[in-house]
């Protein structure tokens, strides 16, 4: 059987032929895009885990600060306390309350610098260390700290509870008013988990603050009526025992 030979002009004009050389070239294109593509999924791959494993060392990290500076939180006075806080022993002791809140907020700012208000634990470090600074007599950072902590959006139970703090900060400090109104905006947040009887209190002892008994009164008698039988409500019973005696104190 012959073999027939095409000239260059028919080649040219068979559409298969036109068909295989498309199809070739499209294949080459497409398979560098691939290549590229596949390289890029490779690499993004690797910065992602490489990126998790970062993350995750500064979460250990963060932890182990955070940690640090709750045991230093906690941490027991003794006048007889050397400058290594565990020299007496295995649990921190200081010399003063001042010089263990010192040391616990260092650890605190650590962690709340290295993760800002986007994250739990640096919501977290920085409520910590607005008590620390509250202990501290710092007045108008420990403010500053806990309004960042009451505003973040990240943790809102730390959120609730440094509120709740700043409300009693503006109380002792001589400007019940503002307790008053912040206290009286989260009972009305229906957000706000903390239990109501317990902010009741705080608001009645605002209003004490004040020199305004009858509300202070009403607000306990209120909690009284509205919550159920449990710790929060003997408190409440003293408090309005207090109150209803005309000396103040309870008998």
């Amino acid at each position: 059987m012959g073999t027939t030979k095409l000239t260059r002009k028919e080649i040219a004009a068979d559409p298969i032929h036109d068909a295989l050389i498309t199809a070739i070239d499209t294949f080459r294109t497409r398979s560098k895009i691939i290549t590229l593509t596949a390289i890029g999924v490779v690499l993004v791959s690797v910065v992602v885990y490489l990126g998790m494993g970062y993350l995750d060392t500064r979460d250990s990290l963060a932890q182990q600060e955070f940690a640090k500076g709750m045991d230093f939180y906690h941490a027991a006075v003794n006048e007889s306390a050397k400058d290594d806080p565990y020299a007496l022993g295995p649990n921190p002791t200081f010399r003063s309350e001042e010089a263990k809140y010192r040391a616990a907020m260092e650890h605190f700012n650590i962690v709340a610098s290295r993760f800002g208000s986007s994250n739990k634990m640096g919501v977290m470090a920085r409520y910590y260390t607005g008590l620390c600074q509250k202990n501290l007599g710092q007045k108008n950072e420990a403010i500053a700290s806990l309004t960042a902590v009451g505003n973040n959006t990240s943790d809102r139970t730390i959120g609730f509870l440094a509120k709740k703090v700043l409300a009693t900060f503006y109380v002792e400090n001589g400007d019940p008013q503002k307790g008053v109104e912040i206290l009286q905006a989260m009972i009305k947040d229906p957000q706000c988990g903390l239990p109501k009887e317990d902010l009741q209190i705080d608001l009645s002892r605002a209003y004490m603050a004040q020199g305004n008994r009858a509300e202070a009164l009403k607000v306990l008698q209120q909690a009284q009526e509205g919550g159920g039988a449990g710790m929060l409500q003997s408190q409440i019973f003293q408090e309005l025992t207090r109150l209803q005696n005309p000396s103040g104190n309870a008998p």
